[in-house]
């Protein structure tokens, strides 16, 4: 638990200062076009994603970095946007991003701690997204987010997971990379990625979740679609 706590606590911090956006950046955000909103999303799949759940009553982005998700569900039609992060830098940099895109209104960000999603009410949001978060922090946070995710959601919600790709362990060889335990890998002492296959994410999201739909997608500059993007389905037992 020492060292599950100690990677969380070098996780935001590192992310505090990587998500922050300088006031030098600032004023550019009060001359964004209209429709640029629909360029946030890193690539195409993760846009149309996050367009579905403009479709939602109320959706919760967890881990939203620049809420970028979040924007992109309001600016869709949903008329109530959680956006939560643990970095209080990525929530300075999603207000400003809210107010840029005129969605302060139906958007709220909150700096979130470990405890903020078991405090919030069953059944609370019918559409949740998270992206870039589960297979960047220890596996045991993961779980707790995962089962929180399906308590807070109702049976009908839209869950959406982003992923990164697998790296196998030779994979991670060939680049000069070290995987500790055959999974973690650290930078500068800082995790940056669980890698798991896909079968064995399924299996961690099966005692809440089934998968309905599994996709790949590519960030900008990459050649093969090999990012994951998880569909999930809330099983009808997890909120009784």
């Amino acid at each position: 638990m020492e060292n599950i706590e100690r990677d969380n606590q070098a996780l935001i911090a590192f992310w505090d200062k990587v998500l922050s956006l300088s006031e030098a950046d600032q004023p550019e955000l009060r001359n964004v076009e209209p429709d640029s909103w629909k360029d946030l999303a890193p690539s195409k799949k993760l846009l149309e994603a996050a367009c579905t759940l403009g479709k939602k009553r109320k959706v919760l982005d967890y881990g939203c970095g620049s809420a970028w998700a979040g924007i992109i569900a309001a600016k869709s039609g949903c008329p109530d946007v959680t956006v939560a992060d643990a970095a209080s830098g990525a929530i300075q940099t999603a207000k400003c991003y809210a107010s840029a895109y005129d969605v302060e209104r139906q958007l709220h960000a909150v700096c979130s701690d470990s405890g903020w999603l078991k405090n919030i009410p069953a059944n609370t949001y019918d559409g949740f997204f998270c992206s870039n978060v589960l297979d960047v922090i220890p596996t045991e946070t993961a779980i707790d987010i995962i089962r929180e995710s399906a308590r807070i959601t109702s049976s009908n919600a839209s869950v959406i997971i982003g992923l990164n790709f697998y790296l196998s362990p030779d994979a991670a060889a060939e680049r000069g990379m070290k995987l500790n335990d055959g999974s973690r890998l650290y930078i500068d002492g800082i995790l940056r990625l669980v890698s798991c296959t896909d079968e064995e994410w399924t299996e961690l999201f099966s005692p809440w979740y089934d998968v309905e739909r599994l996709e790949y997608f590519a960030w900008p500059g990459e050649e093969l679609e090999i990012r994951r993007l998880f569909y999930l389905k809330n099983r009808e037992t997890t909120n009784e």
